[in-house]
């Protein structure tokens, strides 16, 4: 964003007299003060235990070229361009929608419990191939992350790909409503939240508040499998949906290790391989394939774009063991709709003959079901397809029982502490395993994988 401080003052309410300095240039914006590029706008916000606005004058000496400031806290400074508004983080908000409407994109809004960021990544490489994109970087996803997002939009972005969470009822709504978008996805409803939310009937209605910055003319793309979302869905908008009964659907998937190949009924003939680990990818991809069809883009289109598409910076990753076993780490988070999709990719990935290690960790935050979910998670495993489980945690008891009612007792075993579960491995780990890591962060499954490695 490049605007005069007499600009911003026509975007968006502001209080104060600005003739002074309203031919200043402000080339973006910055909340945090090790982060000051000469020339930003500096939004000071009040937090529970410091107040933003003590470091205006710190921010304008590290080369902030202005600053917004709250009209009910006195004393700002003499000699720093201020901007005076009624609330600072909803005069950034404010801006951010202004902004995006002066540059007016074609914007994708991203939601869902699960795979938000990597159908972020894949839908920006897909639309890429014919337009300049502008996506959310990092987990900027929330009602700070989403205007500083639109706000580092530069001004001859094309398509703007925007990714969007939430906690509790009625962030998603906001966000919307900030954005309008041409497209929305909601990538699929899970068990992220459940504790805020009470339910997966919760979860997705707090999903499908992306709908309420819908038009007529934007297209809602959900996944066609799930229930819970078909009864939420109206007229006010078009939809398409992508899953196994969807408008997409996949025709065949080979699970490789590097990523999945696939085919649809969309273009039969196109084999798009997709370069990040796990089948479910696959599904997220027929997803962002329903959006780059509102935007002109081909099957042929997207299979040149993930083909050369960087590897997201996704946290399931490959590595190597110190007795060179391949281990899939995935040690950083976990939930139901997670492990399950993790667990079925391990299970029909071809491992050249070497055994299967599933190694687990308590799903944390889901309740008073955690158990049931966990025993649910367990079914997934079929006889013949891993060769041994190792369960660690509390509720993995009812994990490590699923289990065992297919693969057998002898092939299963769980433990009470991450001692025991690293003794455990380092006993029967020969280099010629493929083994799966996944659990809460909580759980602390890291350091089962730095002993493995």
């Amino acid at each position: 964003m490049k605007r005069t401080v007499g600009e911003i003052a026509e975007m968006i309410p502001v209080l104060n007299d600005i003739e002074a300095w309203k031919d200043v240039v402000i080339t973006g914006v910055c909340f945090d003060t090790r982060q000051i590029e000469t020339g930003n706008l500096f939004v000071p916000f009040i937090g529970e235990s410091r107040d933003g606005h003590a470091f205006v004058g710190q921010a304008h000496e590290a080369g902030a070229a202005a600053a917004f400031w709250q009209k009910d806290v006195p004393n700002p400074p003499a000699g720093v361009p201020v901007l005076m508004v009624e609330d600072t983080l909803l005069a950034l908000q404010s801006l951010a929608k202004a902004y995006l409407k002066q540059v007016a994109p074609k914007t994708i809004a991203i939601t869902g419990s699960n795979g938000k960021t990597t159908t972020k990544d894949i839908m920006a490489a897909i639309a890429s191939q014919k337009y300049r994109v502008h996506k959310t970087g990092g987990n900027f996803n929330n009602h700070i992350g989403l205007p500083y997002t639109i706000l580092s939009m530069p001004e001859d972005t094309e398509v703007a790909v925007l990714e969007m969470g939430m906690n509790h009822r009625h962030e998603i709504e906001f966000l919307t409503k900030i954005v309008e978008p041409d497209m929305a996805i909601i990538t699929n409803i899970g068990e992220a939240h459940l504790e805020h939310l009470g339910s997966r009937e919760g979860i997705a209605e707090a999903k499908m508040e992306v709908t309420q910055g819908l038009r007529e003319t934007s297209l809602l793309i959900y996944p066609s499998d799930e229930p819970l979302l078909k009864p939420l869905v109206s007229n006010a908008y078009r939809t398409a949906t992508f899953g196994e009964t969807g408008d997409i659907q996949p025709v065949t998937i080979q699970t490789e290790m590097e990523g999945t190949t696939f085919t649809t009924n969309v273009a039969p003939d196109v084999a798009i391989f997709v370069p990040i680990v796990g089948e479910h990818n696959v599904f997220n991809t027929m997803a962002a394939m329903l959006a780059a069809r509102e935007l002109g883009i081909t099957p042929e289109d997207v299979k040149e774009a993930l083909a050369n598409m960087e590897r997201s910076a996704s946290r399931l990753e490959w590595l190597v063991g110190a007795k060179g076993s391949q281990i899939l780490n995935d040690a950083y988070n976990s939930s139901p709709t997670a492990l399950t999709a993790v667990l079925k990719t391990f299970m029909h990935l071809d491992s050249a003959g070497k055994k299967k290690f599933v190694v687990v960790a308590d799903m944390l935050e889901l309740g008073t079901d955690a158990d049931k979910f966990h025993y649910e998670a367990g079914k997934t495993i079929k006889n013949g397809s891993v060769d041994q489980v190792f369960a660690y945690g509390t509720h993995m008891t009812a994990f490590a029982k699923a289990a065992a009612e297919q693969l057998g007792a002898d092939n299963v075993a769980h433990f009470e502490t991450k001692e025991a579960l690293k003794e455990a491995l380092l006993a029967n780990v020969t280099g010629d395993e493929y083994i799966m890591v996944k659990g809460s962060y909580g759980m602390g499954l890291k350091e089962v994988v730095d002993t493995l490695l």
